[in-house]
């Protein structure tokens, strides 16, 4: 059987997944190396070291919902853009569900990286998500109540992926499946308009082909 070529995203994926599954202290530079048929030494060639690895896996992994965070400046909390920065989140977690594992390792853990990954990458989001929320007219929460309205979206949408194996024995079915995907995020959008006081406004459907 031939080997896989050794790519940038693959080394990635598997330092992603060990990761998530052991926390930063917990994975060797050799056991990702192993990982992929490849000696610590040449890994070196690839990243610089541990740090710089697990400072990639974050960058790949959160820079996208930065990016879909700030995308909603400027529609002044239209549904459809809400709609649509939902089904976008849910759907990178979709694609990188170790992303969440791993920030919910280092959140039990107390972790070395834990104030470092805050500042660097959840920081930003909350201030861009804290932003919107200010612009929103109408809105039915009270201006101290804005952190912890995104701080439970945050659970949300995260832990869903992070306790993947628990939600699969509540649900009984694969969550990271794509159509229990698209489930979980039809129920996140409805929950949306319910807490938002909107119950009555159901979200338009979204064209053919089109993720939300």
């Amino acid at each position: 059987m031939p080997h896989l070529p050794i790519t940038r995203d693959r080394i990635l994926d598997t330092a992603e997944a060990l990761f998530a599954e052991r926390g930063f202290a917990g994975t060797a530079v050799r056991d990702i190396a192993s990982a992929i048929d490849l000696t610590a030494a040449s890994l070196y060639n690839h990243f610089a070291g541990k740090e710089a690895l697990y400072a990639a896996v974050l960058e790949r992994g959160l820079r996208p919902l930065m990016e879909v965070v700030a995308d909603l400046a400027g529609h002044e909390h239209e549904r459809d853009a809400l709609d649509a920065t939902l089904g976008r989140a849910m759907a990178h977690l979709a694609r990188r569900p170790n992303v969440a594992r791993l920030i919910y390792h280092e959140a039990l853990t107390g972790a070395a990286h834990l104030v470092p990954l805050t500042r660097e990458w959840i920081a930003p989001i909350l201030a861009h998500a804290l932003g919107e929320m200010k612009r929103e007219v109408g809105s039915p929460w009270a201006e101290e109540e804005h952190r912890r309205v995104v701080a439970m979206w945050v659970q949300l949408c995260a832990g869903y992926f992070a306790v993947a194996p628990l939600v699969a024995e509540l649900l009984g079915e694969d969550p990271l499946a794509p159509e229990t995907v698209e489930r979980q995020t039809q129920f996140l959008r409805k929950l949306a308009r319910l807490i938002g006081g909107r119950a009555s406004a159901p979200a338009p459907d979204a064209p053919k082909g089109e993720t939300r």
